[in-house]
C-alpha cells in the first residue's frame, strides 16, 4: 500500500503547482499566508476495512483520500476547522460520517490546507484543489457529483464555496460554522465589557493585560460577580437569546471571546474588516443594566469598507451575499458560545434577501458544545442532504429566528444528559448593589461624561489575526 500511494503522490508532484488550483481561481483571491515556513506532518492512515487509503503532500500542503471498493462515483470534501497559530500542518480524516461514507460507496478527501491560522480562503482554494486531484493520485475517473461537509471554520468555507464555486458542487454540508460576522460578536462582546468594568482597552497596554484586568471584575465561571453576570447576560441575549445549554456553554469561551484587540489599535485584516457598528446589544435587566443605555455607551467603528465593502479583494473577510447556488444544510447547537447560533440568523437574512431560501435548510441541535454533535445526527443530515441533492424533497428544518427557549427537540438524537440545561444566566441574590467602577452604567443612568464614552464613539474592538490564535485554539 504504501508503495501504491507513494507513487500517487510522485504523480501528484510531477503534474505541477497548477493541478493543485481550481479552474476559478484567477477569480478567487484568498487572503495570503503568513509568510514562514511550514512543517508538515506526516499524512499516512490506515484504509478501513474494503477502502484503499492515498496520502502525500502537494504544493503547499499533505492530504487524504480514501476509496471503497463499491465506490458510487461520488466524492466527499472535508474541510476542517482552526488549527491554531502553529507551523505544524496536519490532516484529518473526516469524524462522525467516515465509516458511514465508506459504508454508502462514497469517496472522501481532505487537505491540511497551505498553513494555519483562521484562513477561510485558502482552505477553500485547497479543499477545492482536491477535486482535481483525486482522478490524479487514484488512477479514478472524476467524480459524478462532489459534496462538502465544513466544520466550524470548515463550514465557513462550505458556505464560502457554496457562493464562490457552486459549480463544482451537488450539495453542501456546514456544521457549527463560523463566518465573518463572528468577529462582530468578539469586537462587540469587548466594547461591552469596557462599559460593564468600566476599564478601556488602550494603545498602551497590551490588550491580554488589559482584558486580565477587566474579567478580574468579572469573576471566573462559574464564580460570576455582579458584573460578571451583567457581561454574560449580554453575551447570551446578544447572541440568540435564553436557549437550551446556552449558560453551560459560556464558562469555556466567556474570556476568549471578548476581544478589545482592535479597541488598542490593532491594524490586522480581521481587525480592519469587523464592525459593532451596527450591533444589537441586549440584555435582561433584572442584572441592573438598562439595554438603551448599554446601546448608547459603547464605542462602535464600522468596518473597513476597502475590505467589507462589495469591491473588497478578500471574500472572506466580507459578510455573506447570500447568493449561493447549491442546497446548504447547517447544523449548529443552541449552547455553541464560541460560534453562537447568531451567525445562523446572518446566513438566513442574506440567503433570503438574495432570493436563495429554498436552497437553505437550518436544523438546531440542543448540546452545550461547539460542534457537540451526535453521530447520528450528522449521518442524518448527510443522508437527507445528498437525498435532496440528487432530485428529493427539500429537508424538513428549524425556523432560526423563532425563540429558542425550547428549540432543537425536532433533530437532536439523543437528548443530552441534563437537557435543557440551563437557558440564561441565575439572578444573583438580593444583595446591596456593588459598588460602581470606572464609568460601568448602572440601570437607568446616562452614558456618563462626553469626554469618556461618547468621544469614545469613533474606536472599535474586534478580534486581531494574534487575538484570533488564542480565541480560537480548539481541535475541531
Amino acid at each position: 500500500m504504501r508503495a501504491i500511494v507513494a507513487a500517487a503522490a510522485l504523480v501528484f508532484v510531477a503534474l505541477g503547482a497548477a493541478a493543485a488550483v481550481p479552474a476559478q481561481a484567477d477569480t478567487f483571491q484568498p487572503v495570503p499566508c503568513r509568510d514562514q515556513a511550514w512543517e508538515p506532518a506526516d499524512p499516512a492512515f490506515e484504509a478501513l476495512p474494503g477502502a484503499q487509503a492515498f496520502y502525500g503532500s502537494y504544493e503547499g500542503g499533505i492530504y487524504r483520500i480514501e476509496v471503497p471498493a463499491n465506490w458510487n462515483g461520488d466524492l466527499v470534501l472535508y474541510a476542517h476547522g482552526y488549527r491554531g497559530e502553529g507551523s505544524r500542518l496536519t490532516v484529518d480524516s473526516p469524524p462522525w460520517i467516515r465509516q458511514h461514507l465508506i459504508d454508502q460507496g462514497y469517496a472522501w478527501a481532505a487537505s491540511s490546507y497551505a498553513c494555519n491560522s483562521y484562513v477561510p480562503g485558502i482552505g477553500l482554494r485547497d479543499t477545492v484543489a482536491l477535486i482535481d486531484m483525486f482522478p490524479q493520485v487514484t488512477g479514478r475517473s472524476a467524480p459524478n457529483r462532489v459534496y462538502l461537509v465544513g466544520v466550524s471554520m470548515g463550514g465557513h468555507i462550505a458556505i464560502l464555496a457554496d457562493h464562490v464555486y457552486p459549480e463544482r458542487f451537488a450539495g453542501i454540508l456546514a456544521l457549527c460554522p463560523a463566518g465573518p460576522t463572528l468577529f462582530d460578536y468578539f469586537a462587540a462582546n469587548g466594547a461591552a465589557a469596557e462599559v460593564i468594568s468600566g476599564i478601556q482597552f488602550s494603545p498602551n497596554e497590551p490588550p491580554g493585560d488589559t482584558l486580565g484586568r477587566i474579567l478580574s471584575i468579572f469573576g471566573e465561571p462559574p464564580n460570576y460577580t455582579a458584573k460578571g453576570l451583567q457581561m454574560a447576560s449580554v453575551m447570551i441575549e446578544s447572541s440568540g437569546g435564553a436557549r437550551p445549554f446556552a449558560f453551560d456553554g459560556l464558562g469555556p469561551y466567556f474570556a476568549r471571546t471578548i476581544s478589545g484587540a482592535k479597541l488598542a489599535g490593532d491594524q490586522s485584516l480581521l481587525a480592519r474588516a469587523a464592525s459593532n457598528a451596527d450591533w444589537e446589544y441586549h440584555i435582561d435587566e433584572r442584572f441592573g443594566l438598562s439595554e438603551a443605555a448599554l446601546n448608547q455607551a459603547v464605542r462602535r467603528l464600522p468596518g473597513d469598507p476597502a475590505l467589507r465593502g462589495p469591491s473588497g479583494p478578500y471574500e472572506e473577510l466580507k459578510p455573506f451575499s447570500g447568493n449561493i447556488g447549491r442546497p446548504l444544510m447547517t447544523l449548529h447547537t443552541t449552547g455553541d458560545m464560541f460560534v453562537p447560533i447568531f451567525l445562523q440568523r446572518d446566513l438566513r437574512r442574506a440567503v433570503e434577501a438574495a432570493g436563495k431560501g429554498s436552497l437553505l435548510v437550518q436544523r438546531i441541535i440542543r448540546d452545550a458544545r461547539h460542534c457537540g454533535f451526535s453521530t447520528e445526527e450528522v449521518q442524518r443530515a448527510f443522508d437527507d442532504l445528498t437525498a435532496w441533492a440528487t432530485g428529493g424533497p427539500r429537508p424538513a428544518g428549524d425556523d432560526v429566528f423563532a425563540s429558542l427557549e425550547n428549540a432543537g427537540l425536532q433533530f437532536t438524537q439523543p437528548l443530552r444528559d441534563g437537557d435543557p440545561g440551563t437557558l440564561r444566566p441565575p439572578l444573583p441574590a438580593a444583595t446591596p448593589a456593588p459598588p460602581r467602577t470606572g464609568s460601568g452604567l448602572e440601570a437607568g443612568s446616562s452614558p456618563g461624561e462626553p469626554g469618556a464614552w461618547v468621544a469614545g464613539l469613533a474606536v472599535l474592538a474586534v478580534l486581531s489575526a494574534a487575538a484570533a490564535g488564542a480565541a480560537l485554539r480548539r481541535r475541531e
